[in-house]
């Protein structure tokens, strides 16, 4: 086989500060039953965007450099790496890099493999996680999957999920760490059932599709039937995240990624990204993020000069 690499393929799933309407993180849930795997030379993009899925990636010769909520990480060659791409992302320096794996997997399939929940929990919390061995992965079995995936056979395709969730999982047993930290909440390690997935997926789905709309939990809760005191609860120990607190975290993420890359005013970007009050917003990305949004833009762009420099 040769090294060839593919084209970059349009991805209807993304988001970018060029698009005429920006949509926020919240809308970029995915339950699309099928995942995407590509075997190419990484670019650098001209900006940052994001996603609803899990996005995987395995340089194989060379060193990458992302910017991932204005923060600088380096993903070394040979090693696993994995995020929520919902957080906004820019590859910045692909380096001599000329073959990496991106895999980018539905949410709902990936809280449906029997990961580590501490590695479940940072994950959905905003951390990047690192595996500690290089060398897990083979360009063939990347180029073998994308070649399965394309296959009529569903059985076939199952295959491909079941091994990819292994490859996962045997991540959590070779070791792994952070090496973006965000401030995540104590994990709880008790297991979570295939009935609680499922509704949180529903979830998700619905937040997605009415995220520019004034959100209650009981809007939630009805829309799944569920009670709203239970539909919080299986919220929480699947995502390790209130509702509120997933839903704010999500604007959040909007709000830096059209402050580091469009000249919108601080307020558009605020009402854009669903906070309806001025007051409310300062207050909740000061604490999200220990600084001003003027203070984020400023360093933001200083950041991206030094790095273009």
């Amino acid at each position: 086989m040769t090294m060839d690499t593919l084209p970059i393929p349009f991805k209807p799933f993304m988001c970018s500060k060029d698009e005429k309407q920006n949509r926020s993180p919240l809308a970029v849930y995915s339950v699309y039953e099928g995942m995407d795997i590509e075997l190419r030379t990484p670019d650098a993009m001209p900006s940052s965007h994001w996603h609803g899925q899990v996005e995987v990636n395995v340089p194989f010769d060379g060193d990458v450099e992302y910017l991932i909520n204005n923060e600088v990480v380096q993903i070394k060659q040979g090693h696993i790496t994995l995020f929520w791409a919902c957080t906004p992302h820019q590859l910045t320096r692909p380096g001599n890099c000329r073959n990496m794996a991106i895999f980018n997997l539905p949410m709902h399939l990936f809280l449906s493999w029997p990961l580590d929940r501490e590695l479940i929990n940072h994950v959905t919390h905003g951390m990047v996680i690192k595996s500690l061995a290089a060398q897990q992965l083979s360009a063939f079995e990347v180029r073998r999957w994308q070649q399965e995936l394309a296959s009529p056979d569903t059985q076939v395709h199952q295959l491909v999920i079941d091994e990819i969730g292994l490859m996962l999982k045997r991540l959590t047993f070779s070791g792994w760490q952070p090496i973006l930290v965000n401030k995540t909440s104590r994990t709880h390690r008790n297991s979570v059932s295939r009935h609680a997935q499922f509704y949180v997926s529903q979830m998700l789905g619905f937040i997605a599709e009415n995220y520019d709309h004034m959100l209650t939990i009981n809007d939630v809760a009805e829309h799944v039937k569920l009670n709203p005191h239970y539909a919080m609860g299986i919220f929480q120990r699947v995502m390790q995240l209130t509702m509120k607190q997933y839903i704010t975290a999500m604007r959040i993420n909007h709000v830096r990624a059209l402050l580091c890359d469009t000249d919108k005013t601080i307020l558009d970007i605020a009402y854009t990204a669903g906070f309806c009050s001025s007051s409310r917003f300062y207050s909740t990305f000061n604490k999200y993020t220990g600084m001003s949004p003027q203070q984020y833009r400023k360093l933001s762009r200083q950041r991206r000069q030094v790095l273009g420099g």
